[in-house]
């Protein structure tokens, strides 16, 4: 019995190793966040936040000078990158934080609108250590 325990918590190992190494290689370091760690980063309000399918999680989220993501568990704030443009009203295009990079080419192309919101095409380029993941996505921006 013991070794049948022991055969079936591997397997469960397993498959959660696999699904956990399947999400990093899709996201690179970025892991979802949510409004409390939006919140615990000081973010409210107007800004933006990119995601890589529509009403999927969101990997980054940037308000006036602070942007946000999650790397290891854990809440990473940002600033703007020396030289960063403006990318939208409320926010850039370069971010980083240490051991940290955010780029985010916007392809200006709107997919949708609302009365409040935007939605572009949008890849971030993101190098974390010594990686650089490129993640296509959209960015939505607006209040």
């Amino acid at each position: 019995m013991r070794f049948k325990a022991l055969l079936m918590t591997m397997a469960c190992l397993a498959t959660a190793a696999t699904s956990i190494a399947a999400t990093v290689k899709r996201n690179g370091p970025l892991q979802a966040t949510t409004m409390r760690d939006w919140r615990a980063a000081g973010m409210d309000g107007t800004g933006c936040y990119w995601s890589a399918r529509r009403n999927g999680p969101v990997l980054f989220a940037a308000n006036g000078r602070t942007g946000m993501t999650r790397v290891a568990g854990r809440v990473v704030v940002l600033e703007p990158a020396a030289g960063a443009r403006e990318l939208f009203p409320f926010t850039h295009d370069a971010w980083q934080a240490p051991g940290l990079k955010v780029r985010i080419l916007d392809a200006a192309v709107v997919r949708a609108m609302g009365y409040e919101t935007v939605t572009t095409d949008a890849t971030l380029v993101v190098k974390y250590r010594s990686t650089t993941v490129r993640l296509r996505g959209s960015m939505i921006c607006g209040s």
